[in-house]
């Protein structure tokens, strides 16, 4: 038989194949469904660029998701990533614009670049406790995602990582984060209140145009701030900072262009 082959919408693939190969259903909108052989390990770069897909199923043999594999699946909702996968390549779920759910597995050490960066519709994700970067954009765009919980083991963000996610609400950065890359969340104007409670070294550019921004609360200390930090955050109202850090904050935010604003807002917590 044929590798690839279509049968009513359905996508058939060689029961023996242990790749899927690069573009082997791009652009093809005659494909509705596919359901993988558990032969298959890979699946290639831009395999299944196209809109007309609605259902999927990937095997636990799968072990790598190429770049852009399911780029521009508009019509795909729902997808099972399952635990078998260790890598997913760069853009692979970019701009699945019907997505609203995604179940990403503990064998996940990273979230790549613009992995599912502009999937508009969705809502809400549950990074695993086994992640340790979520990296370049991973989630840019991301307008529909109303809320986001990372894990204690996430140590770096990267940039660009939720730029532009107008629907956040709320995030709290936990302790184990050490790097946040310019303009993570840059952009995000629904975000009102923010925690970073570990001693991240810089966030250059993080806030910025985050207007609805009301609250930030700083744990056991960022380093550096740039004047970009807080730019357009036109609503922000209190900068909560630990006790006895009050000047440790001051002196930072003070070499800023609104320095003297920013001071004005520092709210020193109680000692516990």
């Amino acid at each position: 038989m044929a590798r690839y082959t279509i049968k009513d919408g359905k996508g058939i693939i060689d029961p023996e194949s242990k790749t899927i190969a690069k573009a082997a259903f791009e652009y093809n909108e005659e494909l509705k469904s596919i359901e993988i052989p558990q032969s298959v390990t890979r699946i290639g770069d831009e395999a299944f660029w196209c809109s007309s897909l609605t259902s999927i199923v990937i095997p636990n043999s799968v072990t790598k998701i190429g770049i852009d594999s399911f780029h521009g699946c508009t019509g795909l909702t729902y997808i099972v990533i399952p635990n078998s996968v260790k890598a997913i390549g760069f853009g692979a779920f970019h701009c699945c614009t019907g997505l609203t759910d995604i179940v990403i597995p503990n064998s996940m050490t990273r979230i790549g670049e613009q992995v599912f960066s502009g999937c508009t519709g969705l809502t809400s994700i549950v990074i695993p406790d086994s992640v340790i970067e979520i990296a370049y954009g991973a989630f840019a765009g991301c307008s529909g995602l109303t809320g986001i919980v990372i894990p204690e083991s996430v140590k770096k963000i990267g940039l660009s990582a939720f730029i532009d996610c107008t629907g956040l609400t709320d995030i709290v950065i936990p302790n184990s984060v050490r790097r946040i890359g310019d303009k993570a969340f840059k952009g995000c104007s629904g975000l009102k209140h923010v925690s970073i409670l570990g001693p991240v070294k810089n966030i250059y550019g993080v806030f910025q145009d985050c207007s609805a921004l009301e609250t930030v609360t700083f744990g056991v200390g960022v380093n550096g701030f740039d004047d970009s930090t807080f730019c357009g955050c036109k609503s922000l109202k209190a900068i909560y900072v630990p006790a006895k850090k009050t000047d440790y904050y001051a002196r930072r935010l003070s070499d800023l262009p609104n320095g003297d604003a920013l001071c004005k807002l520092i709210v020193e917590l109680p000692e516990k």
